[in-house]
């Protein structure tokens, strides 16, 4: 399959992506508030005592800028929402567009990367809201890395780039769902 001429596919992967993280940032929000007025709150995503959202929420970590980082994810996933949702309708975004996409989107990696390391050598405990998240997060750094490699692509007249281009945007979202397979397995193996 050609990943680089099917757009719908590349729309499909963001909105999913854009979904699940804004749906997690959402509940993390939500049962943020909750712990905010309860302490004795328990969130549906405790489940033992690696799984446990709320020793996440309640450290530094899950605020490094001063407030919830869940706040950051409901922006951010929803301005991917309706890139996705602006894809499907076949609008045209320049260059410009996708290499600032890539550019916030490999921060936010780099950020779930920073904060999987937190979770799990620091804090010691998992947040499945948390790790949902990251999994947008990487569906999206797919889907904007596709985009990018259709301008690449585009661009050039050379059959070898063109080609070298076609297997890189082939392999590119089977090794992002495979390398935040092992963050997470990593993260589980840390923490246990």
């Amino acid at each position: 399959m050609n990943f680089l001429a099917d757009r719908r596919f590349t729309a499909s992967f963001m909105l999913f992506g854009a979904i699940s993280g804004f749906i997690a940032s959402f509940l993390l929000t939500v049962d943020k508030i909750k712990i905010l007025k309860d302490a004795k709150f328990n969130p549906s995503c405790n489940i033992n005592e690696v799984l446990n959202c709320k020793s996440v929420m309640l450290s530094k970590q899950a605020e490094v800028f001063g407030f919830p980082n869940s706040l950051i994810g409901l922006a951010a996933f929803a301005i991917f929402i309706a890139v996705a949702v602006a894809l499907f309708g076949d609008v045209q975004f320049p260059g410009w567009f996708w290499k600032l996409a890539l550019v916030g989107t490999l921060l936010a990696i780099f950020f779930s990367h920073w904060l999987a390391q937190q979770t799990t050598f620091v804090i010691g405990a998992l947040c499945p809201y948390c790790m949902i998240a990251w999994f947008g997060n990487f569906l999206i750094l797919s889907s904007v890395i596709q985009e990018n490699l259709k301008i690449k692509y585009l661009a050039t007249e050379d059959e070898e780039k063109r080609s070298a281009i076609e297997k890189i945007s082939g392999f590119m979202p089977i090794f992002h769902i495979v390398w935040l397979g092992l963050v997470i397995g990593a993260a589980f193996v840390g923490v246990s």
